[in-house]
């Protein structure tokens, strides 16, 4: 027998079509016999119903649109993240910027950066000022 907890795990799920013949059944049984796990089911079809009704009124993307977003995109500084321990001295750094341009990385080791991937810089390693 499915217990209230097993039910309402389900119910999103029975929601958004997403529960096997099997579970269904199950779930048909429980909410049935419990007036909580019916309530809430309701509740819930109720509410995915709101939303689908919400979404459908929302307006379409305009011609043009993503092209548009795509340039302004490209258009970005560039992104890094640094990783790594302070008290070490030591940190990996990723960045790239935009969306056509190569990854980089770079190793800092006691304030000394050496490029791993991407740089054009000499792998003699640049003093981090």
């Amino acid at each position: 027998m499915m217990t209230c907890n097993e039910a309402r795990e389900l119910i999103p799920w029975y929601v958004a079509g997403s529960l096997s013949a099997h579970e269904v059944g199950e779930l048909a049984v429980h909410v049935a016999d419990c007036s909580d796990c019916r309530a809430q089911l309701a509740r819930d079809v109720s509410l995915g119903i709101d939303l689908e009704g919400a979404l459908k009124s929302l307006p379409g993307i305009p011609s043009g649109g993503f092209e548009k977003v795509s340039r302004q995109i490209k258009r970005l500084p560039s992104t890094g993240v640094d990783i790594g321990s302070f008290l070490a001295g030591l940190s990996v750094g990723l960045s790239a910027r935009g969306s056509g341009a190569p990854l980089k990385a770079d190793l800092k080791l006691l304030g000394y950066r050496i490029p791993l991937l991407g740089n054009e810089d000499k792998l003699g390693g640049q003093h981090d000022r």
